[in-house]
């Protein structure tokens, strides 16, 4: 498997990255917290889905992300000789998963869960297996070196996965041991609280059932039989009530029929008494008709005796109207004469006042004779004003006296009309009495003729009240018979019922009895079934057995291989890395390495603190492989993440040296670090930076 190009979009701290991956060595470089280890991440979330993420999916979408934003991982690769582009996204607020798989361009897989299952059976490992062959921690490569025989050795097993065997056979033990104890458990199901077997119990109460059930089935066959003869007696009885019903039927029809009879009859005779009191009602209808048509008859000059009256009142009202005026006229000019007397009564005193020799007040000159002509003057004037003002005085008098004789005559055709009112009212009255009876008698004639329609339609109708009686009679004899007999077979019924009840309840407990035989029966069933169980389980406890004896000593088997195996790959490695200064190394028991020079065996503490650095490392590349080689795939790369720990910078020189041997193994190493130091001796350097805005950037070189 090698890697190609990958594609981050708003995948924790990147927000849009393309990485083309070289081949040979490539540092991943970069201040820690800045996202080296993202990286790698990502490509496994790609691959794996969330199983591969160190968070919930909710935190692995770059923080400061649109909600509308898409969280997005594209990886190109190559394995097997076939090209490989692997998508995983999130999208939308709430994260929904997608994900397509294609294999030289063509869809393998189109979902989520589909990606991953794809991924898996492709690779021929789970995310577990998977991170562990390509990714190596310098604290496995520390814990290696550090650790104790009796923690080193199940640490190794557990990287390589033989600690799921070791599962195994635990679930295996786990299994023969419910095995035991579920035998141990269904044996107690067989036999009773004093040791005796439940299947004899049970045959021999079924013996006793068996005698209680022939009693039975004897009373239940004599019950049988006598109510054969009481249905014989029933039969009997059931034709002679039938005979009854039938004739008691035949009369009652008869009784329904003259019954019909006499309700015409009735009816007919009630129609008759209600025509002729119809007849009657009509005949007084129409007399109180005539006698208020002939009260019309003096209403006949009403309509022009008011309309006289009325014309006459507008005539004397606007007489009056124009008196009215013309006395306020006279009134108006008597009011001026009154009021020029008065000015030439003033005038004559004024001249009286100031005498003859005085001097005329508009021209200024002695009056002397003067005075008497002015003094004569206005007493002539002052008689002439008089005398009008009488005249208008006698006739505004005049003019008064006709106004009161015309109120007086207005006054009495007001009363007239009134009167006239009043008449027409009594007329409308009259009308209505005369329409409401014109409806009466138009109604009761339609109910007249109505009614004499029904007479015709009954036509002729005899009826006899004997006869009818006679019937009558008859009828309540024959249904005392009828009733009597249908007593006699109810009771007899009723003894059948009785009998029939007695056979139900004996078959009831004879069911419960064959139930109870049957659940006896199958209590036995059961018990057969128990010991063939237990037999089953016996043969089964058998074979767990075996197969817990076979999966130790393969696990013994396993374990003994893998130990040769191990050795052998890190001596290859080893070899590599020293340039065949050291010939093999090997795992002693305790997984503890021992190193051969010039022919002898040396343990690793005996070696400089760098040889015992790159002999763990070809430890932990040795354990990558075996995983790999057990896939059936072949992954031609390798991830190392922080192996220089602690060391100098000749050791970080010389294991970066040793490395670049590796490239036959490893098409592609990739060295994560934050020393800088080693980027001289690297093929490729890919640096990893955060900006102030917490967004990771790629820069390759």
């Amino acid at each position: 498997m090698n890697l190609r190009t990958l594609t981050i979009k708003n995948f924790r701290k990147f927000k849009d990255t393309t990485i083309d991956f070289p081949d040979g060595v490539t540092g991943i470089v970069g201040l820690n917290g800045a996202g080296k280890s993202t990286i790698f991440e990502a490509i496994a979330w790609v691959l794996y889905g969330p199983v591969a993420a160190r968070t919930p999916s909710d935190q692995i979408k770059r923080q400061g992300a649109d909600n509308s934003a898409t969280c997005r991982v594209e990886l190109d690769f190559e394995f097997e000789n076939d090209k490989y582009r692997i998508i995983r996204e999130m999208k939308g607020k709430s994260l929904t998963a997608t994900a397509t798989a294609t294999i030289n361009g063509k869809v393998a897989a189109t979902s989520a869960e589909s990606v991953t299952r794809f991924i898996q059976k492709k690779l021929g490992m789970d995310f577990k297996s998977f991170f562990t062959s390509i990714f190596a921690k310098q604290k496995e490569l520390n814990a290696l070196s550090s650790m104790n025989a009796s923690d080193r050795r199940p640490l190794i097993l557990r990287m390589l996965g033989i600690d799921s065997l070791d599962l195994i056979i635990k679930e295996i033990r786990s299994d023969k041991k419910n095995k035991e104890l579920l035998i141990k458990e269904i044996s107690k199901d067989i036999i009773n609280e004093i040791g005796k077997n439940k299947d004899e119990i049970y045959n021999e109460e079924i013996k006793i059932i068996q005698k209680e059930k022939k009693e039975i089935e004897t009373l239940i066959k004599k019950l049988k039989l006598n109510n054969q003869s009481n249905k014989k007696d029933i039969k009997n009885l059931e034709k002679e009530n039938q005979k009854l019903k039938n004739n008691y039927e035949k009369l009652n029809k008869q009784k329904e029929k003259l019954s019909e009879y006499k309700n015409l009859f009735e009816q007919k005779k009630q129609l008759m008494n209600e025509i002729k009191n119809l007849k009657n009602k009509i005949s007084f209808r129409e007399k109180n008709l005539i006698n208020e048509k002939k009260k019309l008859e003096k209403y006949t000059t009403i309509e022009d005796d008011i309309k006289k009256n009325n014309k006459r009142l507008n005539e004397i009202n606007k007489q009056l109207e124009k008196l009215l005026k013309t006395i306020e006229q006279k009134k108006t000019l008597s009011k001026q004469y009154i009021k020029d007397i008065s000015e030439i009564n003033i005038k004559k005193g004024k001249i009286e006042k100031i005498g003859p020799d005085a001097k005329c007040p508009t021209c200024d000159r002695i009056l002397s004779d003067q005075y008497n002509t002015l003094i004569k003057k206005f007493e002539k004037e002052k008689t002439e004003k008089e005398k009008q003002n009488k005249i208008f005085f006698k006739n505004i008098k005049n003019k008064q006296s006709e106004k009161d004789s015309i109120i007086r005559e207005q006054i009495a055709l007001e009363k007239k009309k009134n009167y006239f009112l009043n008449k027409i009212r009594e007329k409308e009255k009259i009308n209505t009495i005369i329409n409401h009876l014109s409806q009466e008698i138009k109604h009761e004639k339609k109910e007249f003729e109505n009614k004499q329609f029904q007479i015709k339609k009954i036509g002729v109708i005899s009826f006899n009240e004997k006869d009818f009686n006679n019937v009558k009679k008859q009828i309540e004899q024959f249904y005392k018979d009828y009733q009597k007999s249908i007593t006699v077979l109810n009771d007899k019924k009723d003894e059948f019922s009785e009998i029939i009840l007695k056979i139900e309840k004996k078959e009831g407990e004879l069911n419960l009895i064959n139930q109870k035989m049957e659940d006896l029966k199958n209590k036995i069933k059961e018990i057969e079934d128990i010991k063939k169980k237990i037999s089953e389980e016996k043969n089964s406890l058998r074979f767990i057995s075996i197969l817990s004896n076979i999966m130790n000593d393969f696990r013994i088997h396993l374990i003994s291989r893998i130990r040769p195996t191990l050795s052998s790959y890190s001596t290859d490695f080893f070899i590599r890395l020293t340039d065949g200064k050291y010939p093999e190394i090997e795992l002693d028991e305790n997984y503890d390495i021992i190193v051969y020079d010039n022919g002898e065996k040396y343990s690793i503490n005996r070696f400089s603190g760098g040889e015992e650095d790159l002999a763990n490392l070809c430890l932990r590349l040795a354990i990558s492989e075996v995983i790999t080689e057990r896939a059936g795939g072949i992954f031609n790369f390798i991830i190392l993440d922080e192996i220089f720990g602690s060391q100098d910078d000749i050791r970080r020189h010389n294991i970066m040296k040793s490395l670049s041997s590796l490239s036959g193994k490893f098409r592609q190493i990739f060295l994560i670090t934050h020393v800088e130091d080693v980027k001289n001796d690297m093929e490729n350097i890919i640096y990893v930076n955060e900006n102030q805005e917490g967004i990771s950037t790629i820069k390759i070189e």
